[in-house]
C-alpha cells in the first residue's frame, strides 16, 4: 500500500514540474495588443511666447530678431518646436507675422526671427498667379531634389547683407492644413529656394551656414548691382526691339 501510494506520489509531481516547464497551450498564451501610435499634441505656447504675441494689435508689426547682436544670434540657433494647429493665439500670430513680412519688405518669415521657437512659416508663392503669401504651420522638407542651383539670398534677421547659396531646385513640403491633417506638397523654381530658406530657419540654421565661401555683399552693394543689371536687361531689351 505505501508503495502505491508513493508511486502515485510521485505521478502527481511529475505531472505538476511538467506543467510548470512546458510551453503554454495557445488558448492560455496572452494575445499580442496592437500598438497604436499616439499623436504627441505640441507643448502650449508658454508666458514669454504669449506676451509676445499679445503685446500687439493684428496689424501691429512684430520685432524682427537679428544675428548681430550675440542674444539674437543665439536665439536663432534654436531648433524651433511645433506648434498646436488650435491654439487660440495661433491667429494672431498669424496677422502680426504677415505685417511684418510685408512692411519688412521680404518674401518669406519664420516665427524664430520674430521672436517665437515654433514651427510656423509665412511664404510668398512665386509660382502662383499674383504671388500670394501663404501661412504654414509646421511644415517640414521630406524630400529635396539632387539637382542643385546657386543663386543670392539675403535674409530679415541677417543684417550685414547678400550671399550665394547653393539649393534643391525642387522640394516636397508636408505641414498641417486645419480638417485634412497632414498633406504633402511639390515645390519648384524660386518658391522652393524660399521654402528651404524659411524652413531652415526652423532647424536653426541661417542662410549664411550655407553660403559659398567669401564674404557678404553688403545691402546697398547688392541693389546696386540688381540696379545695373536690370538697366543692361532694359537696355538690351530695346535694342533688340529695334
Amino acid at each position: 500500500m505505501k508503495r502505491i501510494f508513493s508511486l502515485a506520489f510521485l505521478l502527481i509531481a511529475l505531472s505538476l514540474l511538467s506543467c510548470a516547464t512546458a510551453k503554454p497551450c495557445a488558448p492560455c498564451e496572452a494575445a499580442a495588443l496592437p500598438t497604436v501610435a499616439t499623436p504627441v499634441k505640441p507643448a502650449p505656447l508658454d508666458r514669454y511666447e504669449r506676451r509676445l504675441i499679445t503685446g500687439g494689435a493684428q496689424n501691429e508689426v512684430m520685432t524682427l530678431v537679428t544675428n548681430d547682436t550675440p542674444a539674437g544670434d543665439s536665439f536663432l540657433r534654436e531648433k524651433a518646436f511645433d506648434i498646436d494647429p488650435d491654439d487660440p493665439l495661433l491667429q494672431l500670430l498669424r496677422s502680426r507675422m504677415l505685417e511684418t513680412v510685408k512692411k519688412a519688405p521680404g518674401v518669406g518669415v519664420a516665427a524664430p526671427q520674430v521672436g517665437i521657437s515654433r514651427r510656423a512659416a509665412w511664404i510668398q508663392r512665386m509660382d502662383k498667379p499674383e504671388k500670394p503669401f501663404e501661412f504654414y504651420v509646421n511644415p517640414r522638407i521630406d524630400q529635396y531634389a539632387p539637382e542643385k542651383a546657386t543663386g543670392w539670398e539675403g535674409c530679415l534677421s541677417v543684417p550685414a547683407g547678400f550671399g550665394s547659396v547653393e539649393r534643391s531646385t525642387w522640394v516636397v513640403v508636408a505641414h498641417d492644413v486645419a480638417g485634412k491633417g497632414r498633406v504633402s506638397e511639390r515645390i519648384d523654381g524660386f518658391t522652393a529656394v524660399i521654402f528651404q530658406h524659411e524652413l531652415d530657419h526652423l532647424d536653426g540654421i541661417l542662410f549664411v551656414d550655407r553660403k559659398v565661401p567669401g564674404e557678404l555683399m553688403p545691402k546697398d552693394a547688392y541693389y546696386e548691382m540688381r540696379r545695373k543689371e536690370k538697366e543692361a536687361a532694359a537696355q538690351k531689351e530695346k535694342q533688340n526691339e529695334k
